[in-house]
């Protein structure tokens, strides 16, 4: 394992045991019939679908067309960068300096469509506020989204998200799919 930290440019992913497959031969699936379910008779009892079913994120062009308008992007967030854990390690030097900045991806088309390019520093909004971020352009990323990851104090994505809409079952937040907008913006001197 040293050797390998060694040789590695940013580091490696430590576990204590190795991957366990096939573990429901082994260990109880906490479920009614104690096998892994699809139809969830549990959701049924409690007057939900008990199969599992697309719903339309409570923000996109499909439900909140007028709000589309102002905000024309679908904005995902979460993603993890393997350099830092969740908001953790960004002082370290040699970390950083891979990712020294907050960034948001998103295709090349979207970027140049509202004036961005690669390395531009932009304002990304929702209804709820705006962050300051660094533009990285990739061609993995499908037009019209555009990915913020998670864990930068100075863009800090949970500010940006809409506690109003939650999950009816579990009462989670929409953190991961929100209508936003990018537009260029002059960078603050420090």
């Amino acid at each position: 394992v040293l050797q390998q930290l060694k040789e590695a440019e940013i580091g490696a992913y430590y576990a204590d045991k190795t991957k366990e497959y096939y573990a429901y031969k082994t260990k109880k699936v906490y479920t009614p019939s104690g096998k892994f379910e699809i139809y969830s008779k549990t959701l049924e009892e409690h007057g939900y679908d008990p199969l599992p079913k697309y719903v339309e994120p409570a923000q996109s062009p499909v439900s909140t067309p007028e709000l589309a308008k102002q905000f024309p992007l679908i904005l995902i967030s979460g993603a993890r960068t393997q350099e830092f854990t969740h908001t953790q390690m960004r002082h370290i030097p040699g970390l950083r300096s891979a990712r020294p900045e907050p960034f948001a991806e998103m295709h090349p088309a979207t970027a140049g469509r509202y004036g961005l390019a690669d390395g531009d520093w932009a304002k990304l909004s929702t209804r709820n506020g705006s962050l300051r971020v660094r533009v990285k352009t990739t061609p993995d990323m499908l037009p019209g989204i555009v990915s913020l990851p998670h864990g930068w104090a100075q863009a800090n994505v949970n500010l940006l998200t809409d506690m109003q809409d939650r999950d009816p079952i579990t009462g989670y937040p929409d953190f991961k799919a929100l209508l936003c907008r990018v537009e260029p913006i002059i960078p603050y001197q420090e």
